[in-house]
């Protein structure tokens, strides 16, 4: 993997890459560059999400079209993500098949008791997998829900958010919750004015202080 003046952090370029060989493979190609361009925020990633276009039914995924969303979502989700994937409650293996069940009858319940009701619906539960995966199916309708502001079909979306939160699930323990930390600090930067890279950088450089093995990383990217 190549490294130039602005190098990448490990963590970030491992993260970007598994979760693109689970959610959009056809894009792995650019699954660093494009999340390295949202967690840096600014003008590359606003343009970058902007440029993005929707996601036909049927697409043959010629164009990068679902990682720039997902990036997108993923870190404006990133502290229900953090919450459920640091649930105690959770079982150490969760497929996407899993997760997009949960999803589905969590929103049947929630139509269900609309229905029954005519109120709002009371906190959802997936059957057949219990209460500990109703906060991963939380964050996998959350996701899946941003996806389709960004003009992803519902299935589609599903099936990429839940992917997703898989992989991150997986490796909850590798890093996970830094990654999206990495992301969100884009997103956080986002803001106009010239403080915008400052930002990202000193976000980058604080979370590198804390995780031992971009340590090195952070180093290689900072200007001399």
């Amino acid at each position: 993997m190549s490294h130039g003046h602005d190098a990448a952090p490990a963590l970030l370029e491992t993260w970007a890459t598994a979760i693109a060989s689970a959610s959009a493979p056809h894009e792995a190609d650019f699954a660093v560059h494009t999340a390295l361009t949202c967690a840096r925020g600014g003008r590359g990633r606003r343009a970058l999400v902007r440029r993005a276009p929707s996601v036909p039914a049927g697409s043959g995924g010629e164009l990068t079209t679902v990682l720039p969303a997902l990036w997108e979502a993923l870190a404006a989700g990133c502290e229900l993500l953090k919450s459920a994937l640091s649930s105690p409650m959770v079982a150490n293996s969760v497929s996407t098949a899993t997760l997009l069940l949960a999803v589905r009858q969590r929103r049947e319940g929630d139509l269900a008791e609309r229905g029954a009701s005519g109120t709002g619906p009371a906190e959802p539960q997936p059957v057949n997998g219990g209460a500990e995966l109703l906060a991963l199916a939380r964050a996998v309708a959350e996701v899946s829900r941003r996806l389709q502001a960004h003009g992803m079909g519902p299935a589609a979306a599903d099936q990429a958010a839940a992917a997703a939160v898989a992989a991150l699930h997986a490796g909850r323990d590798s890093g996970a919750s830094a990654f999206l930390e990495l992301l969100a600090g884009g997103s956080r930067s986002d803001v106009p004015g010239e403080r915008q890279a400052g930002a990202a950088r000193k976000g980058l450089r604080r979370l590198a202080a804390r995780l031992p093995g971009l340590r090195s990383a952070g180093a290689r990217g900072r200007p001399r």
